[in-house]
């Protein structure tokens, strides 16, 4: 049965996530059982937020597939309206003073199949009337969704996404060397501090349970140890920001007719870490955008 580290206790502390309906044991007892079902709406929430904080601070206890796709899941199930489904919990691993971002970053809407993309395009296409916009010439934008550590650069500062409208500064990463992905300029928004797959596995796996760990000590205050400062020095770990991303492009149409093609091809476009599909759009009466 799996334990919590001496690290992790100290992750929940910080976040002031100690067990209140749940001991450390039972937490570990349904990570193995991964059965929601018998948790009270109190525990299962619990139990995700010990889970998220300890994913968000680089020493995840569940893999992100049982997450989703049991503990979340469950709760969207039970109370689809609730409101821990729309909230961006604060990254726990970086320390300081929170300021406003430049704009929010929110959290993205989730869907794991072709229908739910059918539903979201049913909505898009509904808004496009709205706004007296020809849906069929819409051109939807495809890309990775990275794994990574989520941040935002506005030229000056990368900030944390912390809570999704305060962050905290971590301009320092840049200060390492660490470079921007893509063309390579700074103040392009949001993005994600990632490591190449290959990179991490030649050369990280050895130092790190996995890319997440690496992510999150490129950001801490501390020292960096010679391993992560030689990936940042020979560019294996950036800051990529989504604006950079490659793409795939086509009308809705085309993605109902080639779904499956396109997510294959959406996935081998990075050498990162790959979540599972997403999508977020916010549509406007007097503005579309798509």
């Amino acid at each position: 049965m799996p334990s919590f580290s001496k690290t992790q206790l100290k992750i929940l502390k910080q976040a002031d996530l100690e067990s209140t309906h749940l001991s450390p044991e039972r937490i570990a007892q349904i990570a193995t059982q991964s059965d929601p079902k018998q948790l009270t709406d109190d525990q299962l929430l619990e139990f995700l937020q010990v889970c998220n904080a300890l994913y968000r601070s680089g020493e995840p206890f569940i893999s992100d597939a049982d997450y989703d796709f049991i503990f979340l899941a469950e709760l969207q199930k039970r109370h689809p309206q609730h409101p821990y489904l729309e909230t961006v919990e604060p990254e726990i691993v970086a320390v300081g003073k929170t300021v406003a971002l430049p704009e929010p970053m929110l959290s993205t809407e989730k869907t794991y199949s072709q229908s739910g993309i059918e539903k979201w395009l049913s909505r898009l296409e509904k808004a496009a009337e709205d706004c007296n916009v020809d849906f069929s010439t819409l051109i939807i934008r495809a890309t990775p969704k990275l794994d990574g550590y989520a941040a935002y650069d506005d030229g000056k500062i990368l900030y944390t996404r912390g809570d999704g409208r305060k962050g905290t500064d971590i301009s320092r990463v840049f200060e390492r060397g660490l470079k921007v992905g893509g063309n390579g300029k700074r103040g392009q928004g949001a993005g994600e501090i990632v490591v190449s797959q290959t990179y991490f596995s030649n050369h990280l796996a050895d130092y790190f349970e996995n890319s997440r760990n690496f992510q999150a000590s490129i950001i801490k205050e501390k020292d960096l140890e010679q391993h992560a400062l030689d990936a940042i020095q020979n560019h294996a770990a950036v800051f990529f920001p989504f604006s950079q991303l490659p793409a795939w492009q086509g009308t809705a149409a085309e993605v109902l007719a080639d779904f499956d093609p396109i997510i294959e091809t959406v996935y081998t476009l990075v050498d990162y870490d790959v979540e599972f599909i997403r999508t977020r759009k916010t549509v406007y009466k007097d503005k579309l955008q798509a």
